[in-house]
């Protein structure tokens, strides 16, 4: 059995046979806001889908994709999304065909879209991090950018086989635009300033 103690307007229900006052759970806004996490020193970069029809050039390169079997693309285009003599990459194009080619595990790739390292459709305003050091699906914000780019939130759903402590690399979508927008990210050296960094965690 329980009864209904009504103080000043608010009600507490407790029962009968509990010892001790009633406990009393605290409202959202007693709950204190969780403060970003924030430090100076970061590398940021960007990042692109290249679309293969942008590549003028006439040298094309036969490779072997996983479940398709072998085709030829532009050169530069498969030097865009991996550089074989660099040994960097693991990235995403999307054909002339429609579809998307990528390079991870050691291998080419389809996909129906450019996928970041959970298999899933790549956003922008998506991140790659190092994971030890911002956790995964943190909200993310670079808040000396110039301009506008310091307003926007990203979302750390990537990782990047060159991205390492503090380093961002900002996801800026498809295409020759995209491109463009990916340099206005790059601040990577002390001549170029160094960013301030705020994550939080959900």
């Amino acid at each position: 059995m329980s009864c209904i103690l009504f103080v000043f307007g608010v009600a507490y229900s407790f029962a009968q046979h509990s010892e001790g006052p009633p406990s009393v759970a605290p409202s959202v806004s007693d709950v204190p806001a969780i403060a970003p996490d924030c430090s100076e020193g970061w590398r940021i970069t960007g990042y692109y889908t290249p679309i293969e029809s942008d590549f003028k050039g006439t040298d094309a390169r036969e490779i072997e994709i996983r479940g398709v079997g072998k085709e030829s693309f532009n050169t530069e285009f498969l030097r865009t999304i991996f550089d074989d003599d660099k040994g960097y990459g693991e990235g995403w194009g999307k054909t002339r065909f429609g579809w998307y080619l990528g390079n991870y595990a050691g291998r080419w790739h389809k996909a129906d879209a450019p996928l970041d390292a959970n298999d899933h459709p790549l956003e922008p305003n998506t991140v790659a991090v190092d994971n030890s050091v911002i956790p995964v699906g943190s909200s993310v914000n670079i808040p000396e950018l110039p301009g506008d780019l310091g307003k926007l939130k990203f979302v750390s759903n990537d990782v990047g086989v060159s991205v390492h402590g503090k380093h961002i690399d900002v996801y800026t979508g498809e295409g020759v635009e995209a491109r463009r927008r990916m340099y206005r990210f790059t601040y990577e050296d002390e001549d170029k300033g160094l960013q301030r960094v705020c994550f939080s965690s959900h």
